[in-house]
């Protein structure tokens, strides 16, 4: 087969992602042609239908499944998140490539949140996951207050849903980021420069996955083939990313298990970091349960952890802090303007000067976002707790080359941002002496600077079992320990905790 037909739906990012497998295939099979064609979906020809009926599920993929079945091109590449968990019983998903941002982002108009206080606060979606979510937590993740939040169907791609956001009288939209990230990343010049025109017209929120986890294959390209294909399952198996394949896999049939379908208010994210997989399911189903589970799967932690004597566990309480924190008026955050500002803790905003509005606002975890916005900020995301990194997956969304500012304590260090010190750590002498730390066998650090104080104090614990999170204590750790590839992680203490709570009855 010298020739690979290619099929998608019309629409820009459709034909983007077309060409992302192409570009795969091309990389792996040189000597091969490959050809772009397109078709329409019935949602594409009909936008009266109702996309979030229960009867809606495949009107993105149907018809572009049947040019394949009818052998009159090879494959059909889709939106993973539009394809049913069985597209039809001749076909198949068989592969896919790198997954994009898995996240949702919310746009809303600067002049919808100059009153602090607003009646109707309308949202354009017709995704009743993201309605009740957005129910559940917005309130909390923006620097306003709203008596109601409402709703407006929206239809289109994602130009034709911009513009309704933009010259109609709703507040806000929320959509898919990787499909924004995809056309910022193609060559076609008059929607990159409308898209730009929305994020820098516009304020934004990217809505964190351990609160807000979308649709099952959501950031996904879905290869579809005929299953008696074998010479086309022999070439997808080349540009296959199996670690994404199995993970969509898992969070399609998640989601089937209570009804599958875009009608479900049912979110479910499948992530890996630091060889841990991370599962983010929210929601309510049909009878009205409500789903709320941020944990780890498929792990050996439930069997190391299962027998834990509680008094092994080092488990500091708040008051049993090694420092002292003393707050420093640093006069430079007043002048921070046009920059990235990264909240390290929720703490380093107390009693500062006050920070302008036209610098962008990213928190290390949940809790510093919500002290944030109660402080009057807008947060235009989180690190959800796993670590500095992930600056690269907002490189769309602002002007290349902004400044990049951590706000932390006086013995912070940052490889990816400019330290600006709101207070001064200071180590309790007597409460460091006095710590139960004899005969503690496993331990959870919540920075570097704890690790490194304590440790000094107390060097035998080196050998002991280690936990941490997932960021820049845990790169740390990696280089301090005797045994790194033995650290543990964690979403958090509390998490850490959990796993002795859950799994043990020494009490």
């Amino acid at each position: 087969m010298q020739k690979i037909k290619i099929v998608s739906r019309a629409s820009m990012l459709a034909r983007i992602q077309a060409r992302i497998v192409g570009k795969q295939l091309e990389k792996y099979f040189p000597k091969r042609e490959i050809e772009y064609h397109t078709a329409t979906a019935s949602a594409d020809r009909n936008m009266d239908i109702n996309i979030s009926s229960s009867n809606s599920v495949g009107l993105f993929t149907k018809d572009i499944s049947n040019k394949i079945i009818n052998n009159k091109y090879d494959i059909a590449v889709h939106s993973w998140k539009d394809v049913p968990v069985e597209p039809s019983n001749q076909t198949e998903i068989i592969g896919t490539v790198d997954r994009g941002d898995m996240r949702d982002v919310l746009f809303v108009k600067k002049k919808s949140v100059k009153n602090k206080k607003i009646e109707k606060f309308q949202i354009l979606s017709s995704s009743p996951r993201r309605k009740h979510n957005l129910a559940l937590h917005l309130s909390n993740l923006v620097p306003f207050h709203f008596e109601r939040l409402t709703f407006l169907e929206v239809r289109g791609n994602i130009e034709t849903r911009l513009r309704k956001f933009v010259h109609g009288d709703s507040d806000g939209i929320v959509m898919a980021k990787v499909a924004i990230d995809r056309i910022l990343n193609s060559n076609d010049y008059n929607a990159i420069d409308f898209i730009k025109g929305v994020l820098k017209d516009h304020k934004w929120i990217i809505l964190p996955l351990s609160i807000f986890p979308t649709a099952p294959g959501q950031g996904a390209i879905g290869i579809e083939i005929r299953k008696d294909r074998d010479d086309l399952k022999r070439i997808i198996t080349q540009i296959n990313n199996k670690s994404v394949f199995d993970h969509v896999l898992k969070e399609k049939d998640t989601l089937s298990k209570y009804g599958g379908g875009c009608q479900q208010k049912i979110g479910v994210s499948i992530y890996s970091k630091n060889r841990r997989t991370i599962y983010s399911l929210k929601g309510k189903t049909e009878q009205g349960e409500e789903l709320d589970i941020y944990d780890f799967i498929d792990t050996n932690l439930d069997k190391d952890y299962k027998n834990i004597p509680k008094e092994l566990l080092y488990t500091p309480k708040n008051g049993e802090s090694i420092f002292d924190r003393i707050k420093r008026n640093n006069k430079k955050i007043g002048s921070l303007e046009n920059s990235f500002i990264y909240l390290s803790r929720k703490n380093v905003l107390d009693d500062a000067q006050k920070i302008k509005s036209n610098n962008y606002f990213w928190t290390s975890g949940i809790k510093c976002w919500h002290h944030a916005v109660r402080l009057g900020y807008w947060v235009n995301g989180s690190s959800d707790s796993m670590g500095e990194s992930g600056f690269d997956d907002l490189k769309f969304f602002m002007p290349n080359k902004v400044p990049k500012y951590s706000l932390s304590h006086s013995k912070a260090k940052s490889k990816n941002y400019e330290l600006v010190t709101t207070y001064e750590l200071k180590v309790n002498d007597d409460i460091l002496k006095n710590l139960q730390i004899k005969g503690k066998e496993y331990f959870y650090w919540m920075s570097p600077t704890q690790f490194e104080i304590i440790t000094k104090y107390y060097p035998e614990i080196l050998n002991k079992n280690h936990s941490s999170g997932f960021g820049k204590t845990y790169d740390f750790l990696k280089t301090r320990l005797p045994n790194p590839d033995e650290i543990s992680c964690f979403l958090s203490y509390d998490h850490w905790i959990s796993y002795y709570k859950k799994e043990s009855n020494h009490e």
